[in-house]
């Protein structure tokens, strides 16, 4: 999966969310962004294993999640491959509201969390 320049937040898994079928209500992935000291609410992740959806990209919203991809290192193990679709319900983002990256997403090389995933890309 290719990203486009900006920055994805800080992520917190749920994992009594995780499962076969998608729930509107119920993101596996509530994703903030660090503003001071403070985390604010930007946006949440849809996220189902490729294991769990039996290897066919689910979809919500009208949207197929992207993937298969591996996981994260070091937030996730890169042999938890997954499908996983961003939504920026509180942040803006210029490149739409299901584009993985935000470019309006503030987050500061060397943060806690923060990993760099290409020249313009940040993922907490």
């Amino acid at each position: 999966v290719e990203y486009p320049p900006g920055a994805m937040g800080v992520h917190f898994l749920n994992t009594a969310n995780i499962g076969p079928k998608l729930d509107p209500t119920k993101p596996q992935v509530l994703i903030y962004e660090p503003v001071g000291d403070k985390l604010v609410l930007a946006g949440a992740e849809w996220f189902v294993p490729v294991q769990v959806a039996g290897g066919v990209a689910p979809t919500i919203f009208g949207q197929t999640l992207a993937g298969p991809m591996d996981g994260h290192e070091p937030i996730m193990p890169a042999t938890l491959r997954h499908y996983d679709l961003h939504v920026w319900f509180w942040k803006n983002n210029p490149r739409g509201m299901f584009t993985s990256t935000n470019a309006n997403l503030k987050c500061r090389p060397g943060s806690p969390y923060t990993v760099a995933l290409g020249a313009d890309h940040l993922h907490h």
